[in-house]
């Protein structure tokens, strides 16, 4: 549990976030880029965060992004 608040108080502090995404996820082309976060739900195990992707508002939680 530490280590998942650290990793969300690491994404709010920087505001940036990096895909680590699956091989079978839709996205996965975009696997390993930093992406600025727009919005961030409350702390919790499946925390979910929202990026911009090509100008579209996208979520994910928080085990797909270190």
């Amino acid at each position: 549990m530490r280590k998942l608040f650290a990793k969300i108080d690491h994404i709010r502090a920087t505001g940036w976030v990096t895909l680590d995404l699956k091989r079978d996820h839709p996205l996965y082309e975009l696997n390993g880029k930093h992406f600025h976060v727009e919005s961030m739900a409350t702390p919790d195990v499946k925390c979910r965060i929202s990026i911009m992707i090509e100008g579209e508002k996208v979520d994910f939680s928080i085990d797909e992004l270190y």
